[in-house]
């Protein structure tokens, strides 16, 4: 899979889950949406989308685990 495929795979999964940690959104990349990389490539596009300011992480103190959410929802 190309990196703008997987990319915008992402952000289309995250917009329509609203939140998300990254284990979970990384789960269901690889189930649902049958994407042909490994996980380690996953989180690797995750952190990218993460400093280019596209997805926010949210601390989430009761689960103790961060939150993944787009910066900005898309229609």
């Amino acid at each position: 899979m190309k990196e703008d495929e997987l990319r915008n795979t992402i952000i289309g999964l995250l917009n329509e889950l609203g939140t998300s940690t990254s284990d979970e959104l990384i789960s269901c990349l690889l189930t649902s949406k049958n994407i042909n990389v490994d996980a380690k490539t996953l989180r690797k596009m995750i952190s990218q989308l993460i400093r280019e300011g596209i997805i926010l992480k949210i601390p989430d103190a009761g689960r103790k685990k961060f939150i993944l959410r787009l910066s900005v929802i898309k229609p």
